[in-house]
């Protein structure tokens, strides 16, 4: 492994240094999507609970006071609970309205890794065919070409595309995992702002 990766170094040439950039790039948006979305699950429940109590407890004027702007379950909640006097279905429009506004947020970046999923392979086969025919031009100039000279050029070609497939394949499986997270966190405001007037409905006068 660590030989394929010396090679894939030495001899990939400008094109892995623009698929590590890519890598690089990529990586660094995953790494910052995982730390915002990963405990924003956790945070939508929590403001829906404690929207839930205060609703209950103290009545929609003092929900509204209780909730800040700090993520968007808050800011979807508040809203719609401030279209309260208009009607559950203007309420549950404004809170669905903000939830799809959240999306741009939540989503964020995700099209970067899905770029560099697509484009890592491309710029790998490129590197690889400038490579071939570098080494083809290489052994049409010399008089005795052995299969060893043939298969090292070759070998060393192919390096452009090993690095592609690999980070076309981390990407793809990184956009997978934020994607399917970002569809759940979406769907959960869209959720809250769909039952949120069922929860005013109950709250004290």
């Amino acid at each position: 492994m660590l030989a394929l990766l010396r090679a894939i170094i030495d001899h990939g040439g400008v094109t892995v240094f623009v698929i590590a950039f890519i890598s690089l790039g990529s990586m660094t948006v995953v790494i910052e999507r995982c730390w915002r979305l990963l405990p924003l699950r956790k945070q939508f429940q929590q403001a829906q609970q404690q929207c839930q109590e205060v609703l209950l407890r103290a009545g929609i004027q003092a929900a509204l006071q209780s909730l800040p702007d700090s993520d968007a379950m808050n800011r979807v909640l508040k809203s719609g609970l401030a279209m309260h006097a208009r009607g559950t279905d203007t309420m549950r429009a404004a809170a669905m309205s903000a939830a799809q506004r959240e999306v741009h947020g939540i989503e964020r970046g995700l099209s970067l890794i899905q770029i560099a999923a697509q484009i890592a392979p491309w710029l790998g086969l490129l590197g690889t065919v400038v490579g071939l025919m570098d080494v083809f031009a290489s052994v049409g100039d010399q008089a005795n070409v052995t299969h060893a000279v043939a298969a090292s050029g070759i070998y060393q070609a192919l390096a452009c595309t090993v690095a592609g497939l690999a980070v076309a394949i981390g990407a793809y499986v990184a956009y997978q995992i934020l994607s399917g997270i970002s569809s759940r966190l979406i769907d959960e405001l869209e959720q809250a702002a769909t039952d949120l007037p069922m929860y005013a409905a109950g709250a004290k006068v």
